[in-house]
């Protein structure tokens, strides 16, 4: 199931502040997926929520900022769905990532470039993987081994990244969901027993 969007509402009566920025966020949703980050600008996002530019800029100072406002969004909803797979298999977990975010796939495309030129995207985006690698680890028999977990944690994040942004069949996106998830646990399985091994070995 993939995040829905939703729609402006057309009708302009007052709205409290919060309401009114959820608006904005919706619009630029829809704007970033349909025609892409560069293609829209705050004066064609502002058309779009039917509120002025000056409005807008009151709520967001730059598009860097709306664009990780709705990347948050995103964020949020996709956590709040997460709760219910918390406890299942590392490889479900993972198709279900792939599949959540493959119909946002420009949108993760642009986050991903405008890490190089924007701190706010740039922290936005760090924020994510550690968010995301935090849930996924903790189906592990235990923690990655310290001197391995940066390119564990690489190898999968890239695989999954190309899992999103390609078109793969069905089956190959499952069965390198479970390749993955199959790699990670045995990393870390074998760092647990590499630890029982040094414990039991008689003194030298």
């Amino acid at each position: 199931m993939a995040v829905k969007i939703g729609c402006v509402p057309r009708n302009r009566r007052p709205v409290p502040k919060g309401e009114r920025r959820e608006e904005l966020l919706v619009a630029a949703a829809e704007l970033f997926v349909a025609d892409g980050y560069e293609a829209t600008s705050m004066t064609r996002l502002a058309e779009r929520a039917g509120v002025t530019a000056n409005t807008l800029y009151w709520y967001f100072r730059d598009k860097d900022e709306v664009l990780v406002a709705v990347a948050d969004r995103y964020l949020n909803a996709l956590l709040d769905e997460h709760v219910s797979l918390a406890e299942r298999p590392l490889a479900e977990q993972f198709l279900w990532l792939v599949h959540m975010l493959r119909p946002v796939r420009h949108l993760v495309a642009t986050v991903h470039n405008r890490v190089a030129v924007s701190d706010a995207v740039r922290a936005w985006h760090a924020g994510f993987h550690q968010t995301f690698e935090g849930l996924f680890e903790r189906r592990l028999p235990r923690p990655l081994p310290a001197e391995r977990r940066h390119a564990e944690i690489a190898a999968a994040t890239f695989a999954l990244e190309g899992a999103i942004t390609h078109e793969l069949d069905d089956a190959t996106t499952r069965q390198l969901c479970e390749v993955l998830a199959d790699r990670l646990q045995y990393a870390a399985a074998a760092d647990t027993t590499a630890a029982e091994q040094a414990r039991r070995r008689p003194p030298g």
